[in-house]
């Protein structure tokens, strides 16, 4: 772009001479007895103006174009720095004291697995987490003072949970060879969920049961 910019000042450059020496000429032709020394000064002084200006042209058009790509790069820095931040604060991991004075239903899918991780092991349950690609639907399994294993899903939802969830929770119970399955949410379950779950013998934990049995766990928690 810089090439073009300066071939466009040589080309202003070229205007300019021949509007001077088309101005001398005149006067010599209007004044034959001017000596001829005007008509060189004249002509000499366009080129000197004419090559001036061609150059200071220049200089402005690639001053301008400086000038406008200046914000942008503000702007992807900016945008950089935003990223980053994003970036840092997904990393940073909470820490059980954290987990168990947040707010519930401001925890990401990940760290309400893990609050209920720590909830189910102050019951005395022996936790393993699953969660992840290929879980079949079963975040957490607990292990009884009896033995028996328990497939827990864990739903950090605002909506309600349907009886899809339900319905591919029974088959991750048999996959992980689980006696018994629950679906804990902060939300609800819908018709249909609580039809299926009574019909497939699982049990389902909807918001104000989970919030009530955090509250008591955390007042015991205090105080000792």
């Amino acid at each position: 772009m810089a090439k073009t910019y300066k071939a466009e000042g040589q080309q202003l450059a070229y205007v300019l001479r021949g509007l001077f020496t088309i101005a001398a000429l005149s006067l010599y032709f209007i004044n034959p007895k001017l000596h001829w020394g005007v008509f060189v000064g004249v002509f000499i002084l366009g080129l000197v103006v004419a090559q001036w200006v061609g150059a200071a042209w220049t200089r402005k058009r690639r001053a301008i174009k400086k000038s406008m790509k200046r914000p942008a790069t503000n702007i992807t820095t900016s945008n950089n720095t935003i990223s980053r931040s994003h970036q840092t604060k997904a990393l940073t991991k909470l820490t059980d004291a954290q987990l168990i004075t947040a707010d519930v239903y401001k925890l990401s899918g990940p760290d309400f697995e893990r609050l209920m991780e720590l909830y189910y092991k102050d019951q005395g349950y022996a936790v393993e987490r699953v969660g992840g690609s290929g879980d079949s639907e079963v975040d957490l399994i607990l292990r009884g003072k009896e033995g028996y294993k328990i497939a827990v899903q864990c739903k950090r939802w605002k909506q309600n949970v349907g009886n899809d969830i339900v319905l591919r929770l029974k088959a991750g119970k048999q996959v992980h060879g689980c006696y018994d399955a629950w679906v804990v949410t902060t939300s609800n379950f819908t018709k249909d969920a609580r039809r299926d779950a009574e019909r497939l013998n699982i049990q389902l934990i909807n918001g104000i049961a989970l919030e009530n049995k955090l509250n008591a766990w955390k007042k015991k928690k205090r105080i000792g």
